[in-house]
């Protein structure tokens, strides 16, 4: 069985926001291994709901013909995923959600996480059960947005 968080995972995604300038996310599959990334593409698609999370859960969907993703797949992020991002991630059936910032550390960005992560996840439990892990390796990625303020 994989064992959850994972800082291999995380430290690519990190590495990979650092480099490409846009928040990353993972979908992981039962063996440990990234499936598929995604990457916040809102403005280049003119799509409010292509987020990173999203995409990655749509790449995974897509490239296994399903709309549910098997048993023990997991979504990693490097930012607090939006109430959207949560809420795909419960209708997707991922086992559990690993995210590294939160929005304490967005900078000037907007906050659009007005309702937590945890929160969502709660009131999708009903649904599907979703584990979280958060706050993961935060101090490699949680200077990103604030590293122009003043």
């Amino acid at each position: 069985m994989v064992q959850h968080p994972s800082k291999q995972i995380m430290s690519q995604l990190i590495k990979r926001q650092w480099n490409l300038h846009s928040i990353q996310a993972a979908v992981v599959n039962s063996k440990g291994e990234i499936f598929s990334i995604g990457e916040t593409t809102v403005a280049d698609d003119h799509d409010p709901t292509a987020h990173a999370e999203v995409n990655a859960i749509r790449k995974a969907c897509q490239q296994l013909g399903t709309s549910e993703l098997p048993k023990e797949y997991w979504l990693y992020s490097t930012f607090e995923p939006c109430p959207l991002c949560s809420s795909a991630a419960v209708w997707a059936g991922v086992e559990g959600i690993v995210f590294a910032n939160n929005s304490n550390f967005r900078g000037k960005e907007q906050n659009w996480s007005f309702i937590s992560c945890r929160e969502v996840l709660e009131a999708g439990a009903y649904i599907h059960e979703v584990k979280l892990v958060s706050d993961f390796m935060i101090d490699d990625i949680k200077g990103y947005f604030t590293r122009h303020d003043e």
